[in-house]
C-alpha cells in the first residue's frame, strides 16, 4: 500500500461506503431467514460497502483507483484508511447532515447471510451529475469504470456520463443487490452503457426474467457459490470454470466484491481487448475471493469502538 493518492487513476469505482456490523448465530437460518429472535455472537465492526471493498482490493493489487461514492459526517476513520491504501478520494461526495451507510450482517453456520442495510446519505441524480462534472478531468483519464451497487438512477447517470466524457473506457457493471429492484426499462437503460456484466445466479435469473436480451450483447460472468462460474460471451458461446472447494470459511462477507476486484485487475491489462484475459480474470477473482473468505469482514481489520 502507498500513502500517496495516484495522479492518474486507471479505474474509477462507483459504489457505497458502509460500516459493517457483523455477528454470527449458532443455528442455521430457516426458510425465511433468522426468524424473529436469535442469539448472536459479539459484534465486530469493519469497513465495508461495495465501493469501499472494491477500492481496498484494487489498491492492494496496485491498481490506481478513483472512488466515486457518498459518505456522511462519521467518515473520518474510513477516509483515513482509504488514503492509507492510496485511493484517490476526489470523487467522494460528503453529506455532513447524515451518517454513513451501515450494514447489519448475520451469518449462520452454513455460511448463509442475512443483511439489513441502511443506505445512508441520499443524493439527487442532478446533484450527482454536477459532482461528476466537477471531477470530469479525472474520469477522462480512467481506462475502466467499475459500476458496483448504487441507487439505479445514479448507476445509470454515472455510466452515461462516463460514456459521454470517455467513450473508450471499458465499463463493467456489477449491480448486486439493486438488480431485483430494477424493471426491464431500468435494466436496459443501465446495460446500454455497460460492456461487461458481473452477477450472481440470483441476479442473473432476475435479468433473464425481465430483460433476457441483455445477455445477448454483453460478456457476462455469473457466480453461484461453490458451483462452476459461467462466462456468457457475446457470440453465444459459454465457458465454465470449476470452483475449488475452500475450507474453512471464516466469513463470506465481501467475497463477491473480492471476486469482482480480481476480475477487473486483469481486464485492466488490456481494456480494448479484455477477452484476452478472461481466463486470468476468473483465476484472479477466485483467488482473491478465497483470501477474503479466510478472515472476518470484507476488509480484515476491525475498527476500534
Amino acid at each position: 500500500m502507498t500513502n500517496n493518492a495516484p495522479k492518474n487513476p486507471a479505474v474509477a469505482v462507483l459504489g457505497a461506503l458502509a460500516y459493517d456490523r457483523i455477528a454470527t448465530i449458532q443455528t442455521p437460518f430457516g426458510p425465511n431467514g433468522p426468524g424473529l429472535n436469535c442469539k448472536v455472537s459479539a459484534t465486530t465492526e469493519h469497513m465495508g460497502g461495495c465501493g469501499g471493498n472494491l477500492t481496498y482490493h484494487l489498491c492492494g493489487l496496485q491498481q490506481s483507483t478513483l472512488l466515486l461514492s457518498v459518505s456522511g459526517s462519521d467518515d473520518i476513520r474510513y477516509q483515513a484508511a482509504l488514503r492509507s491504501y492510496g485511493a484517490d478520494l476526489c470523487g467522494l461526495y460528503k453529506d455532513t447532515n447524515a451518517s454513513c451507510a451501515t450494514a447489519y450482517i448475520l451469518t449462520d453456520p452454513q455460511g448463509q447471510q442475512f443483511t439489513a442495510f441502511h443506505s445512508g446519505p441520499e443524493v439527487a441524480p442532478a446533484v450527482w451529475v454536477q459532482h461528476l462534472e466537477s471531477i470530469g478531468s479525472k474520469l477522462t483519464d480512467c481506462r475502466l469504470l467499475l459500476c458496483a451497487p448504487f441507487p439505479p438512477e445514479l448507476m445509470r447517470g454515472t455510466m452515461a456520463f462516463m460514456h459521454e466524457q470517455n467513450p473508450s473506457a471499458l465499463v463493467v457493471w456489477a449491480p448486486g443487490q439493486f438488480t431485483d429492484q430494477m424493471d426491464a426499462g431500468m435494466l436496459n437503460a443501465c446495460s446500454t452503457y455497460a460492456n461487461w456484466l458481473v452477477v450472481n445466479a440470483h441476479e442473473a435469473r432476475h435479468i433473464r426474467a425481465q430483460a433476457p436480451e441483455i445477455f445477448l450483447s454483453k460478456t457476462t460472468i455469473i457466480t453461484d457459490g461453490a458451483a462452476p462460474i459461467e462466462a456468457l460471451l457475446g457470440d453465444g458461446n459459454i465457458r465454465q470454470y470449476p470452483v475449488e472447494k475452500f475450507t474453512p470459511v471464516v466469513d463470506p462477507t465481501g467475497s463477491g466484491d473480492a471476486f469482482t476486484a480480481g476480475v477487473v485487475s486483469q481486464l485492466l491489462r488490456n481494456t480494448t481487448q479484455p477477452l484476452t484475459y478472461l481466463d486470468a480474470a476468473i483465476e484472479a477473482g477466485t483467488a482473491l475471493a478465497r483470501q477474503c473468505l479466510s478472515h472476518h469482514g470484507a476488509q480484515p481489520a476491525d475498527l476500534e469502538p
